[in-house]
């Protein structure tokens, strides 16, 4: 009988114990959580995007990766032979006068001619060509529709990730004037950076 008691007032405050034992707080387990490297890419991104939008070279070239620089293309398809990739120093003057004479930028993927602009007419063709910062169509690692050309971002960006800003087509068009912007970063000294700004659109 004793010994019957004995375990029965042991059960009991073990049981006391466990339902005064506080439960861990779930808003600083959160607040003690590092942020997801989408949660980064997706922030950088917005950043950046607002800073194209603006044209705020200085801004963007503070991301841009300082020993990849950032590559621009102005279709899905990347080029990298032909692509022009740009040094943050290079990305901060892009727009002064000195360096308004034409570069080639890529070719057209049909016709196979040369895209030969002056960095404010490709910024203005090939890269905030559409609201961009207004579309709610935002996809992380993969794109929100498939194109009818080649896409290569995965072998033109090894570990990378990529955040894509797709704006549609209208209706007049049958939306095959729609547009997109990928925003490509690459990991460096534990911090993500620009490495692509990659425009695209359909192709006749």
């Amino acid at each position: 009988m004793i010994r019957a008691l004995i375990i029965f007032f042991l059960l009991f405050s073990m049981m006391i114990g466990c339902a005064i034992e506080k439960p861990k707080d779930p808003g600083v387990a959160e607040a003690d959580r590092p942020a997801s490297v989408q949660a980064i890419a997706m922030e950088k991104a917005y950043l950046v995007l607002n800073a194209l939008k603006e044209k705020n070279m200085e801004e963007i070239s503070g991301s841009v990766h300082p020993q990849k620089g950032v590559l621009f293309s102005p279709f899905g398809m990347v080029d990298k032979k032909r692509s022009q990739v740009l040094m943050p120093a290079q990305v901060k003057e892009l727009f002064q006068v000195k360096n308004q004479k034409q570069l080639e930028w890529g070719k057209e993927p049909r016709k196979g001619e040369p895209i030969r602009l002056t960095p404010e007419a490709y910024f203005n063709q090939y890269v905030y060509d559409a609201e961009y910062s207004e579309t709610e169509l935002v996809t992380y690692d993969d794109t929100y529709q498939n194109t009818n050309d080649i896409q290569n971002m995965k072998d033109t960006f090894p570990n990378s990730h990529f955040v894509e800003f797709f704006v549609p087509g209208s209706e007049e068009f049958e939306e095959m004037d729609w547009k997109s912007l990928k925003l490509v970063f690459s990991e460096h000294d534990q911090e993500l950076y620009l490495v692509g700004i990659v425009h695209d659109q359909w192709m006749p």
